[in-house]
């Protein structure tokens, strides 16, 4: 059962419109020639494209209009790092009505264009999916669009909102070594939320008990092999593909990359968590705290924030 819910004051969904030569959804690829193509975009994630800023703006007032108040309002930024190519991407989906919503983060296994491409193909497809199925949904989603080839596949984080029927907390979703984190005010701590799909991480735990002493120990060793990632989106299959949920109230959830939560210690992520109270800044800063802390990969954070009165109804 759905509890009905109030269409939301303007002011919660802020929108703007331009001329554009690239799809939103999709901006690897020029848009064919023809009409004046234009992007209406919201502040919510929302964005669509249209034959002209006129109908621009009227996708813009419909979606002003028809969007509920459960508003999130998300951020990401990427730093290419030393790479020669940026194998990271993110992707985001927000229905019209603002009713189905889902974020993707995906890490490309290379440094090619072949998972580049990859990674980007499968976020779309995870946000896209995940926005009206759920996280796990959208993750198999996407392995059904990447053709199976060993240079072409990337490791990715899916989430969406949980329904009010379902706890009304966060559906994550993740395959490899991109992580989740949830920062709860309250405590002032950021509490990872996925397992890392590593050979490091099943070192740490089949030999947790032989090191009980000796953690510096183990952790040099096993950290060795955090690089060798046992799960990926390519050959995901519904028994290896990790899942997690939360209940409310939502607090702001992270999504990283290893370029990010390799480099930057949790209390670097914490900070910034509580420091940088947008999330678009938030991102931007957790990517410059890589190259700080010597990081030299891609590194790409998400940032998303329930709307205030979703935290405190």
């Amino acid at each position: 059962m759905h509890f009905p819910r109030t269409t939301s004051p303007t002011q919660a969904h802020p929108t703007s419109t331009f001329s554009a030569q690239h799809h939103p959804l999709w901006p690897h690829t020029e848009l064919p020639a023809g009409p004046q193509w234009a992007h209406a975009v919201c502040r919510c994630g929302w964005t669509d494209c249209a034959e002209s800023l006129h109908d621009a703006r009227v996708l813009a007032r419909r979606h002003r209009r028809t969007a509920y108040t459960d508003v999130f309002y998300p951020g990401w930024a990427s730093r290419i790092g030393n790479r020669r190519y940026q194998a990271d991407a993110t992707a985001v989906h927000v229905s019209l009505n603002s009713e189905d919503h889902a974020w993707a983060l995906a890490d490309g296994i290379g440094d090619h264009p072949l998972p580049a491409d990859a990674a980007a193909r499968a976020a779309a497809t995870a946000a896209r999916v995940a926005a009206r199925d759920g996280a796990v949904a959208g993750l198999l989603a996407a392995t059904d669009v990447l053709p199976g080839l060993p240079d072409e596949d990337t490791v990715m984080v899916v989430d969406s909102p949980l329904s009010t029927a379902d706890g009304v907390g966060w559906d994550i979703a993740w395959v490899g070594d991109c992580r989740a984190y949830e920062y709860r005010a309250d405590t002032d701590q950021c509490v990872q939320l996925t397992v890392d799909h590593t050979r490091g991480q099943e070192l740490r735990t089949a030999l947790a008990g032989s090191y009980p002493d000796r953690p510096d120990e183990l952790e040099a060793y096993a950290r060795r092999s955090d690089h060798i990632v046992t799960s990926s989106v390519g050959i995901a299959a519904l028994t290896a593909v990790g899942h997690t949920t939360t209940r409310w109230p939502r607090q702001r959830l992270i999504l990283t990359s290893d370029g990010i939560h390799k480099p930057v210690p949790l209390r670097s992520i914490t900070r910034a968590a509580r420091t940088f109270t947008d999330s678009r800044t938030c991102a931007h800063k957790l990517t410059v705290a890589a190259r700080y802390f010597g990081g030299t990969d891609n590194a790409t954070a998400m940032v998303i924030d329930p709307a205030p009165e979703d935290i405190y109804p």
